[in-house]
């Protein structure tokens, strides 16, 4: 599994108040998903995970999961305003390497104060909680030809 965080520098953060961004810069059909100011914003990335007609949203009740699995091999999370990390994003996604592995990696968004980063970052441990739990479970099963 992979995991990146990334914040963004004081500067920025004085344009943004309060606002912390985790995760790499995302490219998606080779357009940066930051758009013109060249930072993701929530409803920013709900449009990129939404523009492909074959990604499914999923309400759940503080959080919708937009289903990319399809196309893109992604899961996408975002809050609802009655989530404690609201606003955030997690893009999950299925990676492959040269060698015919896969990998997940995780990119997380978070637009909350920095009160709200504590929430977020918990967050985020579930969700990388999940593909730790599930890479065990398939290192305990034998391989099937």
């Amino acid at each position: 599994m992979s995991l990146t965080i990334r914040s963004l520098s004081s500067a920025k953060r004085a344009a943004r108040p309060g606002a912390l961004v985790f995760g790499v810069f995302v490219l998606l059909f080779g357009q940066s998903v930051a758009g013109a100011e060249e930072q993701p914003t929530y409803e920013g990335l709900r449009t990129l995970a939404e523009q492909d007609p074959s990604c499914i949203p999923n309400d759940h009740l503080d959080f919708v999961l937009v289903d990319c699995i399809k196309s893109q091999f992604t899961l996408w999370y975002f809050t609802k305003p009655n989530h404690p990390a609201h606003p955030g994003v997690i893009k999950r996604q299925a990676v492959q390497s040269d060698d015919g592995g896969w990998t997940m990696k995780l990119d997380g968004f978070s637009f909350a104060s920095d009160s709200g980063q504590p929430a977020f970052k918990e967050w985020l441990e579930q969700i990388a909680a999940l593909d730790r739990q599930m890479r065990e479970d398939m290192a305990k099963k034998p391989m099937v030809k």
